[in-house]
């Protein structure tokens, strides 16, 4: 997934930051709570959805954040500079980051539950498959919390800084 943000970092065209808009004038990326928290959540249900198609979906979805994590990286750091993005971003995206990571764990967990089962030569029922899944919920209740923090302080500084 690194490798995947570093073509997003590289690929994204940056001439045009000079003649962008100021922060927050893009409706796809709002300043609300309730917006910031929709945008990532969904990230995170994205990736947790790969419990219904054996990590499928979940490996897609990550090397698309991936992508998207590294264009954005290349954006911030071309139109403030690394310290203005470092000091404005520390507070809000090790949350942010962690539980989206923690949602591509969950979306993986069945699969990996599954693939454990049949190295060790264990039987692979329906009911297996479906603790695996159950399991999985709790690691995402735990993402979704961090997602929650981490939205809730990113509004409360952009509201701060405008």
């Amino acid at each position: 997934m690194a490798a995947i943000a570093v073509v997003g970092y590289v690929a994204v065209d940056v001439s045009w930051i000079r003649d962008a808009k100021g922060p927050g004038s893009s409706p796809l990326y709002g300043r609300d709570f309730f917006q910031i928290l929709a945008r990532n959540i969904g990230a995170a249900l994205v990736l947790y959805s790969g419990v219904v198609t054996l990590g499928l979906t979940t490996i897609i979805g990550a090397g698309i954040l991936a992508l998207y994590v590294g264009a954005t990286l290349s954006l911030g750091l071309n139109s403030v500079g690394g310290a203005a993005l470092f000091a404005d971003v520390i507070w809000y995206v090790p949350f942010e980051f962690f539980g989206l990571v923690l949602a591509t764990t969950a979306g993986l967990q069945p699969a990996a539950g599954l693939a454990g089962r049949l190295m060790k030569n264990k039987p692979v029922s329906v009911g297996s498959f479906v603790d695996s899944i159950a399991r999985s919920l709790g690691s995402l209740l735990i993402a979704v919390a961090l997602i929650v923090i981490g939205a809730a302080i990113e509004s409360v500084l952009i509201h701060l800084k405008t």
